[in-house]
């Protein structure tokens, strides 16, 4: 699969495709991918396809292009409070 499928054609993927579309877009594991979609559900991100746009701008504003490793680390506990700071966002709009 190549990560140049349209925006809107990325979020009605099944959800193994749209895991592994975020794996090599944004060289993400699996284990980051559901810690980030169950997060964010806990957020209050109950529809699927909200969820989905969520995780896709948490990924575009948090994660940094990866040159010597296979998949992007936030290092410990930095992803918890970068998905904290980020789901407080949305309700202050």
């Amino acid at each position: 699969m190549t990560i140049e499928i349209e925006h809107e054609q990325i979020l009605y993927l099944p959800d193994l495709r749209f895991a592994k579309w975020c794996e090599e877009a944004f060289a993400i594991n699996r284990g980051v991918y559901n810690t980030i979609d169950e997060k964010l559900f806990e957020a209050g991100y109950r529809k699927v396809e909200d969820r989905r746009r969520a995780i896709v701008s948490f990924l575009q504003q948090n994660v940094q292009p990866v040159s010597d490793k296979k998949y992007y680390t936030f290092g410990s506990g930095k992803l918890s409070v970068a998905l904290h700071q980020f789901s407080n966002k949305k309700f202050l709009i």
